[in-house]
């Protein structure tokens, strides 16, 4: 795991979020579970049909890491 992406799951951790999953490669993204309203607050939802099948998802970036949950 990169440093970058270390740095950013301890700034998360400290506020209370759960990191589930951390990918790293060109595009770094973590799926995490219980946002902080700062990162609710910055968030973008998207709705993705999967199958006939509608979820929303919810994206944030937090210093070039892409947040999902």
């Amino acid at each position: 795991m990169g440093e970058l992406l270390q740095r950013v799951a301890y700034a998360l951790r400290r506020e209370g979020v759960q990191v589930l999953r951390i990918k790293n490669g060109r595009f770094p993204t973590m799926i995490i579970l219980n946002p902080s309203e700062r990162i609710i607050k910055k968030s973008v939802e998207v709705r993705v049909n999967n199958n006939g099948q509608r979820m929303t998802k919810y994206v944030a970036n937090e210093q070039g890491v892409s947040l999902y949950w």
